[in-house]
Order: C-alpha cells, then sequence, then structure tokens
C-alpha cells in the first residue's frame, strides 16, 4: 500500500466528495419527486427518475473500477466527474419527464466512475490495518449522503425549485474538479513506488483492449431489460402481454450469457479482463458477500422514497417536513457503521462476519414493527424506533462489508472487488425500487378505475394533487387505497429482510475472515 503520508499529496475531501455526491444524487430526489411528477404531468413515470440513475450507475460500477487500472486512477476519476457535473446541470435544464429521464441515466455513468474509482483510492492511501478505520469513513460518507438526500431535497424543493436537487451538484462537482487536477498525482498509486501492481504497470489507452465491454455491455442490457419490465408491466401493459414476456426473455438471456462469458474470459488466456472474475465463484464467503449487499440495497431504496412519498401524498405534509421524518433512519445508518468498524479496528482479531449476522437481524425487526406502526396514514411515534433498529442495522451490515472487501480478496482483484460490493448494493435498490414501483402502480391500476371516474384517475395519474380535488369520501377512499399499496410495498421487502438474514450465514468459514490485529 502507498505511504498514509500520501494522503497528504490528495485533499481528502475532494476524495470524500467523490465518494458522497453520486451517493447523495441517488436519493436526494426522492423528497421531490412529487414535485417533479406534478410540474412534469407524469406520476406514473417518476419510478423511472430513479431507476435511470441506479441502472446506469449499478451497471458500470465495476466497469469503472477495472477503466481506472488501464488509463490512470487520476484520468478515470476526472472524466467521471466531468460527466456526472455536466449531466447534473442537463438534468436542472430539462423540460420534459422524457429528457429528465435521458438526461439522468447519463448522469448515472457518470457517478458510477466517481464512486467506483474514489473508493479504491481511499484503500490505496493506507497500510492494510488500517482498513478498517479509513472503511468506517467510506461507510459514513456512503451512509450520510444516501439518508441525508431526502432531507435536503425536502428542504431545497420547498424553498427552491425542484431543478436545484442537480443543479447543486454542478458547483461541487466543478471545484473537486479543480481540487483533484491539482493535488492527485497522476501516476497515483504508484508514485512512491519503484514498481507498480500488474494492473497498473501498462496504464495506457492502447491498453483499452483488455477492458471487458461486451461484459458491461451484458450486465446492464439484463438489468436495464429487467427493471423495464416490472415498470412497464404495471403501467402501459400487464404481465402476461408480449412485451413484458419478451423483455424478461430478453433480460434471462443477456444474464447467461453475461455469466458464461464471464467464466470463458476468466478461464482462457490473451483475453479481456474480466469485470466479474470467475475465481470470485469459488470463494463461498465473498459470494456470501455480494448477495447481502444486493439484499440489503432492496429495503434500503424502498424506504428513502416511499417514506417522503406517502407522507407527502397521504398525510400532506411538505418535502422538507417529510424528508425530517426519515432522521432516524438517516443518523442510526452512519452511526452503525461507524460502531460497527470502530469495534473491528480496536479488537484484535475480530471476526467481521458477526456484524454482518446482528445487523441483518437488527433490520428485519425494525422493518417487521415499521410494517405495523408505520404504514398507517397517521404517523405514529412508534415508527421512529422501528426506523432507528432498521437503520442500525442496515449500517452495521454495509460499513462491515465494505472493511472485509479488502481482507477477502487477492491485491489484484482489489478494485473489481470494491465496485463489485457496491455495485450488488445499487442492483439491489434498482430490484427494490422497481419492485415497489411495480406493485404501487398495480394496486392503483387495479382499485381506482371502480372508485375514480377515467378524467379523475388520468388526473391521479398525471399529478397526486389532483386527490385534494375530489369530494371527501371519494378522497378518503383514495387515500385507503394509497395506504393498502405502501403496506404491500412493506410486507414484500421485509420478506427480502428475512432472506438477507440467512444469506448472511453463508459468509461463515472454518478459518474466519478476521480484522488485521
Amino acid at each position: 500500500m502507498v505511504s498514509p503520508n500520501s494522503l497528504n499529496h490528495t485533499d481528502s475531501k475532494s476524495v470524500c466528495c467523490s465518494v458522497f455526491l453520486p451517493n447523495f444524487e441517488v436519493t436526494v430526489v426522492s423528497t421531490a419527486l412529487v414535485d417533479i411528477s406534478n410540474n412534469l404531468r407524469a406520476f406514473s413515470r417518476t419510478g423511472w427518475v430513479m431507476v435511470a440513475y441506479l441502472t446506469t450507475y449499478t451497471g458500470l460500477i465495476i466497469i469503472w473500477a477495472k477503466l481506472s487500472d488501464i488509463i490512470g486512477r487520476k484520468v478515470a476519476l476526472t472524466a467521471s466527474l466531468v460527466a456526472f457535473t455536466a449531466f447534473s446541470a442537463g438534468c436542472g435544464a430539462a423540460q420534459t419527464i422524457t429528457q429528465l429521464i435521458v438526461l439522468r441515466a447519463f448522469q448515472g455513468f457518470g457517478g458510477a466512475g466517481c464512486f467506483s474509482v474514489a473508493s479504491v483510492i481511499v484503500f490505496e492511501m493506507v497500510p492494510t490495518q488500517k482498513y478498517p478505520f479509513y472503511g468506517s469513513i467510506v461507510s459514513a460518507v456512503v451512509a450520510l449522503a444516501t439518508l441525508l438526500g431526502p432531507i435536503i431535497g425536502g428542504l431545497i424543493t420547498e424553498n427552491c425549485s425542484w431543478r436545484w436537487v442537480f443543479l447543486i451538484n454542478v458547483p461541487i462537482g466543478v471545484t473537486t474538479i479543480i481540487i483533484l487536477l491539482i493535488t492527485l498525482p497522476n501516476s497515483f498509486p504508484c508514485h512512491s513506488r519503484k514498481t507498480a501492481p500488474m494492473a497498473l504497470q501498462n496504464s495506457s489507452l492502447p491498453n483499452l483492449r483488455r477492458m471487458d465491454f461486451l461484459g458491461a455491455f451484458l450486465f446492464t442490457g439484463a438489468s436495464f431489460t429487467f427493471v423495464t419490465s416490472l415498470l412497464e408491466s404495471s403501467t402501459k401493459y400487464s404481465w402476461s402481454s408480449a412485451p413484458t414476456i419478451v423483455l424478461l426473455v430478453i433480460s434471462v438471456a443477456l444474464a447467461i450469457s453475461f455469466i458464461s462469458w464471464e467464466r470463458y474470459i476468466t478461464l482462457g488466456s490473451n483475453m479481456p479482463e474480466p469485470i466479474f472474475p470467475w475465481r470470485f465463484v469459488y470463494n463461498r464467503a465473498w459470494m456470501g458477500m455480494l448477495l447481502v449487499s444486493l439484499l440489503l440495497g432492496i429495503p434500503f431504496c424502498v424506504l428513502v422514497v416511499t417514506i417522503p412519498q406517502k407522507l407527502q401524498t397521504i398525510s400532506d405534509m411538505s418535502p422538507l417536513q417529510s424528508g425530517l421524518r426519515l432522521l432516524p433512519y438517516a443518523l442510526f445508518a452512519p452511526f452503525g457503521a461507524v460502531f460497527a468498524n470502530g469495534f473491528i479496528s480496536r479488537q484484535k482479531n475480530c471476526v467481521p462476519v458477526y456484524f454482518v449476522i446482528a445487523g441483518a437481524c437488527f433490520q428485519l425487526i425494525g422493518l417487521s414493527l415499521f410494517c405495523i406502526y408505520g404504514t398507517g396514514k397517521e404517523v405514529s411515534g412508534a415508527q421512529y424506533g422501528c426506523q432507528i433498529l432498521a437503520g442500525l442495522g442496515l449500517g452495521m451490515m454495509f460499513g462491515t462489508l465494505v472493511v472485509m472487501t479488502p481482507l477477502s480478496v487477492d491485491l489484484q482483484d482489489l478494485a473489481t472487488a470494491t465496485g463489485a460490493i457496491m455495485q450488488f448494493r445499487q442492483f439491489g435498490s434498482t430490484i427494490g425500487l422497481s419492485v415497489a414501483t411495480s406493485l404501487m402502480n398495480a394496486k392503483l391500476k387495479s382499485e381506482l378505475p371502480s372508485i375514480l371516474k377515467p378524467v379523475q384517475l388520468e388526473a391521479l395519474l398525471q399529478s397526486t394533487t389532483a386527490i385534494h380535488q375530489f369530494p371527501r369520501e371519494v378522497k378518503l377512499v383514495v387515500e385507503e387505497v394509497f395506504v393498502e399499496g405502501y403496506r404491500l410495498q412493506m410486507e414484500v421487502i421485509i420478506a427480502f429482510a428475512g432472506a438477507c438474514v440467512l444469506v448472511a450465514l453463508i459468509i461463515f468459514k472454518k478459518k474466519q475472515i478476521k480484522a488485521p490485529g
């Protein structure tokens, strides 16, 4: 590893900003979605505003990590920041929902690189024994960014235009780019070494042929077609319709092709470097970590999006008020990450997997109780205790997984493994949000036609403000349908949380992964 003193060559604040910004952008729009849908008149398509970003963000995290091995960390991080900043400005200027969705997808392209490359840089700054401490910093930054997003988004939306949830990235992004260009050594992390790791010895543009572009295309394509089938089946089409079936078949075919291709190029010679090396499959503990990361992402994104949306739609709260109702979850997630990593770093030969299992149990208990106390029309004080439990569990799991990653794989796979653990969490978020949106749209589609006139239903699907124009008795019935939809979403993510507890047991080994003493 590079000497810790190398941290002096790189302003750590700029690296933290590179981790913060793309994760902040995942959820900052959650409290602005109602305003966005009302302004652009497309409530039934607002799920795409989140999913478009998450799909490209998820699909390209590993490819950016591999790309940084080839063209260098500084070039990769700077390029991704430029893309993220430019398309953030584009999102702020979007005039239609279609424009916004497309620009969000390109914004996710840049965001994936910011997060992936910056996360790798953090671990290359420090020696192995400091992984837990710096892992806790990464975990805390990620948790704060994603969980403070709804609160800051609500504050911006209430006092300015929703467009500023995107435009706020521009001055921060430009400043971060300038700092990185000045302070990050061109050859980082090899600037203080006589020899570089093999992956970085030949960092140059001609070596782009080593990139697994086909693997990235197959993974992103499988993800995109899958979430498209989920979202469109609940709006334009039915589950048995030809477009939905075709999308699902294409998704499965691309997923099988991705797995086959990654195995082929891993076992072959003179091949591109795989974005998912087949040797990972034989590492049971590592595969368990990936699955836990996938499953913990599902309830996380559903909570931070649906809670503010429910409070604004049903409880008539402002964006800021709804965001503040997430504060217990927002505070205890980073606390859980820092607590777990702090304990691991101070206890000699500590076994981190125990924190993963404990965190999964806390999350399951918190979500189960939240389904009882937090899904009704009235806001119960008990739901905040449920959020604390769920947030604590989320933070403990994610923080521990970040620390365990460099301890579970070979040094040559550090960039890929770091990207993978992040990528699977975001992929889980994409799946969770797609499933939740599909469930809600299907519920509204099946229940509301018997309650509302066609013109009323069309108005509601364009803008939720229409609910306040209905007669009181109709308004109460419509609100109850929304409440049932939100409750159904919670019941489904509880099932995923239960699966997370079981999957965490896969990480157990006869010779446990231990933090360096």
